[in-house]
């Protein structure tokens, strides 16, 4: 085939094709790029007997470490910092290096004491960590005896006298499909949490299915790195990758003159600092989505491959994973869909035209290949696929949090029913066994019963016993504690004493701002409130222990005494925003006789849902909504007469609004009509709304020089100079007076000073 046959058609202005155009720049930039790589320094001869001459005064090279084992080491530096302290041993440096057993075993007495460790697993971990510590202060290894030592007087005399448990004492949740199926519904349909847009639930979807079907850690999809230690831990312990002899350390000839030549060399040495240039999570150049034309049927479909390169130890053995995914005929299960639809809300397809579902499903490759990539755009290939909010807002690259991943998981595993709470590692688990066709190995001896006995295996039954559902109960919820305990429960007498203690320094006064002893009264407060919500979280986590132990013993004896079972009536879908009650009504309830062309109708009908569902919000505004019609419902009602004519509907956001209407809610279509209307119950509550959620946005702008737009509806269009100058306006336009520059100050000054007053000692 000849170069002009495979050249493209169409031509640009100038004669040059617009896709030549682009090669021909991108080689030129990576050749010029690569010409600056390969003009790298050498060394010279006198520089390299230099660097020798460095070398022979090197007595250890440090361990290559992960991040996350740095920051581990710092964390047990800190530790052995407050023991030297607090026990009063000496500078940490000092004896560290001067290190004897029974110093070290001391020490991990202090720790047990000081620190809430449940596991000898931990404490093991400790024990490496510090042995970590003293290779990287000393340059050399532990001797093996005393390391010996100090793990027998952990294991002998510690263990027994703290209670440390074995580790994985209470088993291995595992997940199947059944609990996909559950956590995935629930997500969708029955979930009431709000979250700060609703793309983020479609982000948890695509993480329960990638993270089920892949068995990946969560951290190769989110920001699973822990932030590193601002005190310099970790550029004392790790700035330097070798330890020098203690006669370099100790000579007192001057230092050598610090010239361009001894820099270099000194620079071999030293640490050196390596951006990924991207964020260590699931990006988009991490998936290859394709059009694909199935061998069996010729029907072209979607299909997806993602690699995995943030796996474990993967910065000392590289080596990446790939998974590769097909449409699935359960809507709720189709991770290549949630995908899609996330892709489309991020407009990262390089292809202009494809910008739905249904252009994408029309998409084939050509007659004479089976496979057409669809290629992201180039400034997209280092952005994360799961992202984070910032307030009300989606950021541009910042990843998803590992701990709201955990967090909602949890969350949502126990207002499904679930007894314990689930963690990301029971997917894992989970996968496993599917890639090992069959249960955990401690559950398949079981099944040795029936092979002894050359009887049928009960494959099935004994699957179900590895799993999380086995003990579900559909009625339980995260927060379940009955109305009767809570009026019941007897007060706790430290928080009686503390606020006895606030009675008498408030002296009959309810307002404390100003008062002599305002900095008590706030700490006790502050006290208090935390007692109680640990009082709280402590009575709601005892509860279902006691209902889920329970449970079982209060049916068997219903059903003894000859009651009627009590009928558990699944929920019904109630949710407030149009797209989701519509998405949740496809994947949920699809029915197992559709065709082929009706699931691929509903498929793009359910990814268009996704897009246009990341694109809504609600706020803690929907709860107070659905009271207030709850409580205002109508006394009588009236059937219209047929041949009335429909009154014109009212309009919902006037420009003349309510005193206590935020005239930013207002224009934000992402909310619900009643949202965007919602009236607060004062203006000062509105205030403060605004001022904690809009201004600071407004503030910023100011400072950039940018205009400020008015989000009424109806003013769109107007935009202001200053922030005074849109005070105005929404003042005599709209009727709603804010906060002036200096009130805000004020406001803003008055809370750190509260802040200060509960933090201070």
């Amino acid at each position: 085939m000849t170069a002009n046959s495979i050249a493209p058609s169409p031509a640009s202005v100038g004669g040059l094709h617009e896709n030549h155009a682009a090669f021909l720049q991108r080689f030129t930039a990576r050749e010029a790029q690569n010409r600056a790589a390969k003009q790298t320094p050498t060394l010279s001869v006198e520089q390299h007997a230099a660097y020798r001459a460095q070398l022979s005064n090197v007595r250890f090279i440090k361990p290559k470490y992960s991040e996350e084992t740095e920051i581990n080491v710092s964390g047990i530096l800190n530790k052995w910092r407050r023991y030297c302290t607090d026990i009063k041993v000496g500078d940490w440096e000092v004896s560290i290096k001067n290190l004897k057993r029974e110093t070290t075993q001391d020490f991990f007495l202090y720790v047990c004491e000081r620190y809430k460790i449940k596991s000898w697993g931990s404490g093991e971990e400790y024990i490496r960590q510090f042995q970590q510590l003293y290779t990287t202060v000393n340059g050399r290894y532990m001797d093996r005896n005393d390391a010996k030592e100090v793990n027998k007087y952990y294991k002998c005399v510690l263990v027994p006298r703290f209670g440390h448990r074995p580790p994985n004492i209470d088993g291995k949740p595992v997940l199947n499909v059944d609990n996909l199926r559950v956590i995935l519904t629930f997500n969708i349909a029955y979930d009431t949490s709000i979250f700060p847009g609703e793309r983020h639930r479609i982000q948890l979807a695509s993480c329960y299915q990638i993270l089920c079907y892949t068995g990946a850690r969560p951290a190769e999809l989110v920001d699973g790195e822990r932030k590193k230690p601002k005190d310099g831990s970790i550029e004392k312990l790790f700035g330097r990758k070798v330890v020098q002899s203690s006669s370099s350390d100790d000579d007192e000839d001057p230092a050598p003159p610090l010239d361009k030549d001894f820099k270099l060399l000194q620079s071999h040495l030293s640490r050196e600092t390596v951006g990924r240039g991207r964020p260590k999570a699931l990006c988009y150049e991490d998936i290859q989505m394709m059009i694909v034309r199935h061998p069996v049927t010729g029907r072209c479909i979607p299909a997806m491959a993602i690699k995995f390169i943030h796996y474990k130890g993967a910065d000392n053995k590289p080596k990446p994973t790939i998974f590769y995914f097909t449409p699935t005929r359960k809507l709720l299960f189709c991770a290549v869909s949630t995908i899609l639809a996330l892709a489309l809300h991020d407009n990262a397809f390089d292809a202009p035209s494809l910008t739905n579902a249904s252009i994408i499903f029309r998409s084939k490759p050509p007659r004479f290949k089976q496979c057409i990539p669809l290629r992201w755009k180039a400034s997209k290939l280092k952005i994360p696929v799961f992202r984070r909010y910032r307030g009300a807002s989606l950021s541009e690259a910042e990843v998803m949090l590992y701990s709201k991943l955990r967090d909602d998981i949890g969350q949502q595993s126990l207002d499904s029913g679930h007894e314990k709470k689930w963690t990301p590692r029971f997917a894992r688990r989970g996968a496993a066994n599917a890639a090992n066709g069959d249960a955990p190995d401690f559950i398949a001896n079981f099944d040795l019963q029936n092979a002894f006995l050359e009887e049928e295996k009960e494959s099935q039954l004994f699957r179900l016993f590895a799993h999380v559902s086995l003990t579900r109960d559909p009625r339980a919820t995260s927060d379940m504690v009955p109305e009767e305990v809570w009026a019941n429960l007897p007060p706790d007498p430290e928080i009686v004493e503390l606020k006895k203690q606030r009675t008498q320094l408030k002296q009959g006064k309810y307002r404390i701002e100003g008062h002599k002893e305002e900095e008590k009264i706030r700490k006790l407060t502050n006290e208090i409130r935390t007692k109680r919500a640990q009082r709280e979280r402590q009575v709601v986590k005892e509860y279902r222990e006691h209902y889920f132990y329970n449970r079982p013993t209060w049916d068997i004896e219903r059903q003894i005494r000859g009651e009627e079972e009590e009928e558990y009536a699944e929920p019904v879908i109630d949710v407030t925003i149009p797209e989701r009650a519509r998405l949740a009504e496809i994947v949920c309830h699809q029915p197992d006789d559709l065709t082929e062309n009706e699931i691929f109708q509903r498929r793009i009908e359910a990814i268009n849902l996704m897009v246009a569902l990341c694109d809504k919000r609600e706020t803690v505004k929907r709860d107070r909504i659905q009271r207030r019609a709850k409580v205002c419902l109508p006394v009588k009602s009236e059937p219209p007469e047929a041949e009335t004519e429909p009154m014109p509907s009212p309009d919902r956001f006037p420009l003349l609004m309510q005193a206590a209407q935020c005239p930013d809610c207002i224009g934000d279509e992402r909310l619900s009509r009643e949202e965007r209307a919602f009236t607060y119950c004062r203006p000062t509550v509105m205030k403060d709304h605004f001022d904690d959620h809009h201004l600071v946005g407004r503030e910023r702008a100011e400072q950039c020089g940018e205009k400020i737009r008015c989000e009424h509806p109806k003013c769109r269009d107007v935009k202001f100079q200053h922030l005074d100058h849109f005070r105005s306006h929404v003042q005599r336009i709209h009727g709603v007076t804010l906060r002036s520059s200096e009130q805000v100050k004020q406001r803003r000054l008055r809370k750190a000073k509260r802040r200060r007053m509960v933090k201070a000692k």
